[in-house]
């Protein structure tokens, strides 16, 4: 039985790609700068949301990424730290509800918006302009020549990768919460904001990345 826009053997094929290729040395890194990049779009949303100030995005050759902001009130702060994983958890839900939609070509158009909007406003470093113009001079050609099979592969492609990196980088930050909690990312900045520990904050993303996924899984993945 085929899914509405790929047979389910691909969509494996390409779950054991997103667990492969990010730990291919130097190229692998590239595929995870994605959620890394929509992991940060989150916090500069919740900025603006907030009526604050976002000063710039960088994103590393590591797969890691900064936002540095400034809000008005200690609250505001704590809910800046606080989405950038459930942010990427929940955008990978909606990437898969588009392509099951059959939003394949628009998916593909309004991440490269996106991404562009960030570079043009806050992307301040070398690598992340570099990354982003790749990126989206990729899926403009892709558009541009309009093979079907091609942008349902690349769409795919992607919301794999987002959804399996949005799991691993929260349990990989739930494992950092624990052993290294100083140096744990958006737990250790709750932490210091809330007096919480920072291992609480990481039981708290990795679970709502696990119950995303397995509505993700059971909701379309399963039907196809």
């Amino acid at each position: 039985m085929k899914s509405s826009f790929l047979e389910i053997p691909y969509i494996y094929w390409f779950a054991g790609l997103a667990l492969l290729l990010p730990r291919i040395p130097v190229i692998g890194k590239w595929f995870n700068i994605i959620n890394t990049a929509i992991h940060e779009l989150g916090h500069a949303l919740m900025t603006l949301c907030l009526e604050g100030n976002v000063k710039k995005i960088e994103l590393f050759n590591d797969a890691s990424g900064t936002t540095t902001t400034s809000t008005k009130t200690k609250f505001g702060s704590f809910l800046v730290a606080f989405i950038g994983y459930p942010f990427a958890s929940a955008v990978s839900y909606f990437i898969f509800f588009l392509l099951n939609a059959g939003y394949e070509k628009g998916f593909l158009l309004g991440i490269s918006i996106l991404f562009l909007f960030m570079l043009l406003l806050w992307i301040r470093n070398i690598y992340g302009f570099v990354w982003i113009l790749a990126f989206c001079s990729i899926n403009g050609y892709l558009v541009y020549i309009n093979n079907v099979d091609y942008i349902h592969i690349a769409a795919l492609l992607y919301a794999v990768f987002i959804a399996v990196d949005a799991l691993i980088s929260a349990l990989i930050v739930l494992f950092f919460s624990i052993k290294q909690k100083d140096k744990a990312g958006d737990t250790t900045l709750l932490k210091k904001t809330t007096g919480v520990p920072a291992f609480i904050w990481g039981l708290i993303f990795a679970g709502f990345a696990g119950f995303v996924f397995y509505h993700l899984f059971s909701n379309f993945l399963m039907i196809f």
